[in-house]
């Protein structure tokens, strides 16, 4: 028998009662399942919590262009530019752009 008091209910109370601890493969949606493999069970049920119903979007790279180009801006040498640009998943072309616009509105402002 499952014993859960509503009164005081949240999905980890409801993890553990519905006996759900090393039958994952059974009891998850494969997409918690995989989250469950890739971070564990508190994380996994962290997002649920919080996310659940929700689409999440995860942009092909991790950090803003703007602040790649914020560490790339004092570094003189291109090349070494370039590796700043493709350590943080853009290529230098972006980089450069970033910085070369922001150099134009610099420029504007002080006119």
């Amino acid at each position: 028998m499952i014993n859960i008091d509503f009164n005081n209910i949240n999905d980890e109370i409801v993890y553990e009662a519905f006996h759900v601890d090393g039958n994952e493969a059974e009891a998850l949606n494969d997409s918690y399942l995989e989250l469950f493999e890739l971070i564990g069970r508190d994380a996994m049920l962290k997002l649920f919590t919080h996310f659940h119903g929700d689409k999440i979007d995860c942009p092909m790279r991790l950090y803003r262009a703007e602040f790649i180009a914020d560490l790339a801006k004092n570094e003189t040498d291109r090349r070494e530019r370039a590796k700043i640009a493709r350590a943080g998943g853009y290529s230098a072309r972006v980089i450069e752009g970033v910085l070369s616009k922001r150099r134009k509105e610099n420029e504007t402002e002080l006119e």
